[in-house]
């Protein structure tokens, strides 16, 4: 049996109120979303997994056991060529024997990279792994999808037994997809045609259709925009279910929204109860967990997702894009 030994989180210090676009261009392009956590010019993907990672081994305390493998989730690293994972295990750990992989291409990679750090403490029992996802996507401020991007980090120690939440199972669904949400080789900024597909809402049914998650949890942690949250529960096959609503409060992680919102999750967990935590994108990822007796005194030692969310500082929008370089008389606005 493995499982989740100790989480945490981290998200960018600055935020933007969706009114800020409303005043900029007339409209805001994320529906339902209240804010977003965004990162300053001086953070990215790379030191919100930093972060989040510090925040679950701290938690451990001096019981912090001795990490086995590093696994990475991001759709947007700082760099095309140069592991990203790398850096993250350089900053963490003074030992060098540790195995660090980076999975990145959808979305669903922060949820990717759970279940390979499960797997891979499955195959070698004793071992334990860094499961970290975090993101930062951009994209051009005047494309209405820019509007729901926001940032954020998540983070989980995998290993043996699992105090904090028992893993029980794991299932996925892959196809392509037209036209939505892709940056290709060289390129900076996530580019989407905006043909309002529905990918997102296909991938989420056709995991409903497995046989294997016929008993579907009543707790969901997806990171989804209010317009899909409200499927979820209909789709997975309970129609009850309470799903996260982070995505209001930070936009659209990415790669981080799944596991964050897995992390809001368990902050309001007890133990037995059971939670599906879902990464959407070419497909989706699902994983099972039931809370143990550990979450409790685990999440006692960091700070609750809802905390982080409210110790953001509020800026307007030239800040805003000042910080995302999209204002820049060196680069003619191009960052």
């Amino acid at each position: 049996m493995v499982g989740i030994i100790s989480y945490g989180a981290s998200l960018p210090a600055l935020r933007l109120p969706a009114t800020a676009y409303k005043e900029a261009w007339g409209a805001c392009g994320a529906r339902g979303m209240v804010q977003k956590a965004f990162c300053a010019y001086d953070e990215d993907a790379v030191t919100l997994g930093i972060d989040a990672a510090r925040s679950a081994l701290g938690r451990l305390g001096k019981n912090q056991p001795a990490i086995d493998a590093l696994f990475f989730g991001v759709t947007a690293p700082p760099f095309d060529e140069k592991p990203s994972a790398a850096t993250i295990a350089t900053a963490l750990f003074d030992y060098k024997n540790i195995r660090v992989t980076e999975i990145s291409g959808s979305p669903q990679a922060g949820m990717q990279a759970i279940t390979s750090a499960i797997e891979y403490c499955q195959s070698d029992k004793g071992r334990f792994a860094l499961a970290v996802a975090a993101d930062a996507p951009i994209a051009p401020p005047d494309a209405s999808f820019e509007h729901a991007l926001g940032a954020a980090g998540a983070a989980f120690v995998i290993g043996p037994n699992g105090p904090v939440a028992e893993f029980l199972g794991c299932f996925s669904v892959t196809h392509e997809t037209f036209g939505s949400r892709f940056r290709r080789r060289g390129e900076e900024m996530v580019s989407d045609l905006e043909l309002r597909t529905r990918d997102n809402l296909l991938s989420i049914e056709e995991l409903g259709k497995l046989t294997a998650i016929s008993d579907v949890p009543k707790r969901m942690a997806l990171g989804v925009d209010a317009g899909l949250r409200r499927s979820v529960g209909r789709l997975l096959g309970n129609s009850e279910a309470i799903v996260d609503k982070i995505w209001t409060e930070i936009g659209d992680a990415a790669a981080a929204a799944g596991p964050c919102a897995l992390v809001a999750t368990l902050d309001n967990m007890r133990a037995n109860q059971t939670v599906l935590a879902v990464g959407v994108g070419a497909g989706a990822t699902a994983v099972a967990f039931r809370a143990g007796g550990g979450l409790s005194a685990n999440r006692r030692k960091g700070k609750k997702f809802s905390e982080l969310i409210e110790c953001g500082r509020v800026v307007n929008y030239i800040d805003y894009l000042k910080h995302k370089r999209l204002l820049s008389a060196r680069t003619g606005g191009k960052g």
